[in-house]
Formats: C-alpha cells, structure tokens, sequence
C-alpha cells in the first residue's frame, strides 16, 4: 500500500484504485442471497441467547438488502438508519458473513491485501487516525467495508496539532475510488448532514448510497 500523507487538511494518497462500475451486483442468484442472509441473521440473534422472530418488516429488510447486493446498479453504498435495537448491526454482520462466505468459496477476491471485508465500529474507526494511522489508511482502501454505529463516533480527532475529520476523510476517498461501504446508524438522514457539518458529504451520501428505512427518503 501506498504512504498517505498529509496535504493541506486532508488524508492524501498515492494508491489508484482501478474504478469499479455502480452496484455490487455479487455472482450469486438472488433468492441464494436472501436464503444466506436469513440463515446468517438467524444465527447472529440465536448466538446471542436471543429468540429468532421472522416478522414481515425482517423479511422486507432482507428482500431489500438481497436486492442491493445483487441487482442494484446505481448505487454502491448501503445507508441502514434506524433506532437502538432494532436489528441494524445484526443485518451488517449478516452481510459480512455472504461476503466471507463468497471471498472463502472463491467467487469474489480481493487485490489489494485484504482477503476479508472490514467490519468496524465507527468510534474504533474514527480513534485510528490517532492510534493507528495504518489501521485508518488500510479501511479506507478496502473492498468492502462494513461501518457500525456511525454517529457515535467524535467528527473531529486532533492529533500532534493536527485537525482530522475521520468520516469526512473516509468517505470522500471511498466515494472517489467508488468503492462499496455500507454503514448502519442511529442517526437519520438529515442527522447526517447536521452532525458533519459539510454539504459536500451529504451531497455524496445522497449519490453513493441506498437507504434501507421505511421512514428515510432522501439524504436531503
């Protein structure tokens, strides 16, 4: 991987990423993809001592998530708000088992070092670029990343004198690059835009990402 260094206020990087076309569209048939993320967030609630309950809004959430990953086309990012407990980071680290599961069985690979998708809390994620500045640079390139509980994190880190917005600076690479991330969050769309503070984020979140809620429509 290549040095990133710091250039008037931001994370800079000489690592190009080969552009990937909109969508994830993953090579697996959708009602396989449905089935697995169904097995998976069953597994995730019963490891946890919880009783497993298929409602309808579940079914719809994993209709929904079956779709973006495999016939989506115009968007590359997942966007899941909603409140405490409803069942936002069990659907993530659902999604992260598919993609284990396709990486493991060899339908999709990575290239640049990581075999796996990086799943992250995004106050771990933010802390990086003071703890771990090559942590923080190896999640911002990864294929796939897996963000929990955005919102929780501080906007910005200072560091050596230096101000940092981790989430800013994350997500204006990905978007560039157009590499997949999916987030959940407590927070609602114009949260976002309120809590970050930088219409050029916003604007990039309403392009880059789906959003799976029956209550948010747009990021505006």
């Amino acid at each position: 991987m290549e040095t990133i260094q710091r250039q008037d206020g931001k994370l800079q990087t000489t690592k190009t990423h080969q552009r990937i076309g909109r969508g994830l569209e993953l090579p697996l048939e959708n009602r396989e993809v449905k089935n697995f993320l169904y097995y998976a967030y069953k597994r995730e609630v019963e490891k946890r001592k919880r009783t497993f309950v298929f409602t309808d809004e579940l079914k719809e959430a994993i209709s929904k998530v079956g779709d973006f990953l495999t016939i989506e086309t115009n968007f590359y990012g997942l966007f899941m708000p909603g409140s405490i407990g409803n069942g936002k980071t069990t659907m993530l680290k659902a999604i992260r088992d598919l993609l284990v599961h396709l990486v493991d069985s060899n339908k999709i690979s990575y290239c640049e070092g990581d075999k796996y998708p990086r799943f992250v809390k995004a106050r771990d994620m933010a802390y990086m670029i003071h703890e771990d500045i090559n942590e923080f640079r190896a999640i911002m390139n990864t294929k796939f990343l897996l963000i929990d509980d955005l919102g929780a994190e501080p906007t910005e880190i200072v560091t050596y004198g230096m101000h940092y917005k981790p989430f800013n600076e994350l997500l204006d690479y990905r978007y560039e690059q157009m590499l997949p991330t999916i987030i959940s969050s407590n927070l609602t769309a114009i949260d976002i835009g309120q809590k970050y503070d930088d219409p050029r984020i916003v604007d990039r979140m309403h392009e880059m990402f789906d959003i799976l809620s029956f209550e948010e429509v747009s990021f505006r």
